[in-house]
């Protein structure tokens, strides 16, 4: 009779968190289209966003601390809170792979971007391209996004490998950003370098460890704290704050954006825009196959590669694009843009993966 009471204690009651669960998988189905109601009503109405962004508080230790800042402090913490790390542990006893994705997610797209600053001026000119590729830039230098390892999750992928991804990028990124920023640099205009070395100084400085790194930690030290039973009864109630979190912070910020080019639209500058993100993503899914076929990945681990390649943490460089190149709407749209697009690429992605899985079974 105790060890039957004692086992009733422990089973949590599942009424709660079963419709916040059947609510998360709604808002993951429909998470582009979510993001993409976004988008339409900071063009049409973005007076709400632009309030939201005026919202700050002041901080002795941490500067003035705005709502975009602390809607990112939310995605890192959430991120944080629900990493499985015995899969990441186990992960860390072979490394090599973590390492030469690590090369991957960062180097090639610096290459890539930084050939593109020579190349593109020369074709278009310095004045259709200014702002475009420092946005691009900023968006190549990113850690992966947090949303990759539910895609990966969903293919049925590596989640370990994902999330090993995830962690070490946000760990790594204060050493590994500002150096791919100052490398991208090299090949920019004078204009857009001179914006390339102030996003390095802000991301090397104090907003770069209270709102990045403290995140992120205090989220670990909440799994640790609260323990991983607890963390998986209230993982969906976790995901979907994150999810909020990743709406509002779209939104505030392409209120700041996307007004401004519908009432004036330059079509030429949001086609380019536009490519260039699309052509940065297709590029992490060809180095992700590539390394995948160089080192016999199986496909799970594949999978996970695929979309930590080609998803970027637009989250947080839309934060720094906000907040320190607010007069280049350029910078933001492409941002924009690319968070839109990446997870339109991984919806395509999925698909693939799902018939090409289905039809081998």
């Amino acid at each position: 009779m105790d060890e039957s009471l004692e086992k009733r204690k422990r089973i949590p009651d599942p009424v709660p968190d079963e419709g916040i669960s059947a609510l998360l998988k709604w808002i993951h189905i429909h998470f582009l289209w979510l993001l993409i109601g976004c988008y339409v009503f900071a063009a049409f109405l973005p007076e709400p966003g632009l309030v939201i962004r005026k919202l700050s508080w002041g901080n002795p230790y941490a500067g003035e601390i705005t709502a975009p800042m602390l809607l990112l402090a939310v995605l890192l913490f959430c991120a944080a809170a629900v990493v499985r790390w015995e899969q990441v542990w186990q992960l860390l006893l072979r490394p090599g792979i973590l390492i030469m994705g690590l090369v991957c997610i960062w180097l090639v797209p610096s290459l890539f971007v930084g050939m593109l600053g020579w190349v593109v001026p020369l074709l278009l000119g310095e004045t259709a391209t200014s702002g475009t590729l420092v946005g691009l830039a900023l968006v190549a230098a990113m850690p992966v996004a947090n949303s990759s390892v539910a895609w990966t999750q969903n293919s049925r992928g590596n989640v370990a490998l994902g999330l090993g991804l995830i962690v070490l990028t946000i760990l790594l990124s204060p050493l590994a950003t500002p150096q791919v920023l100052k490398l991208m640099g090299l090949a920019l205009s004078p204009q857009d370098t001179a914006h390339s070395e102030e996003l390095v100084k802000r991301f090397t400085g104090t907003f770069f460890i209270v709102w990045v790194i403290l995140p992120s930690l205090a989220g670990m030290l909440f799994n640790r704290i609260v323990g991983a039973e607890l963390i998986e009864r209230k993982r969906s109630w976790i995901r979907f704050v994150s999810a909020l979190a990743l709406l509002a912070l779209n939104y505030t910020n392409a209120s700041l954006a996307l007004p401004g080019l519908f009432e004036r639209p330059v079509w030429r500058a949001i086609f380019l825009a536009g490519g260039l993100a699309v052509a940065l993503q297709l590029l992490g899914v060809a180095s992700a196959w590539l390394l995948a076929r160089m080192t016999s990945l199986d496909r799970e681990s594949t999978t996970a590669l695929v979309f930590a390649f080609s998803m970027k943490h637009t989250g947080l460089a839309l934060v720094l694009a906000g907040e320190v190149l607010q007069q280049e709407p350029r910078v933001i749209l492409l941002i924009v843009l690319a968070t839109l697009l990446q997870h339109i690429l991984a919806g395509f992605v999925d698909r693939y993966l799902t018939r090409h899985t289905t039809a081998l079974s």
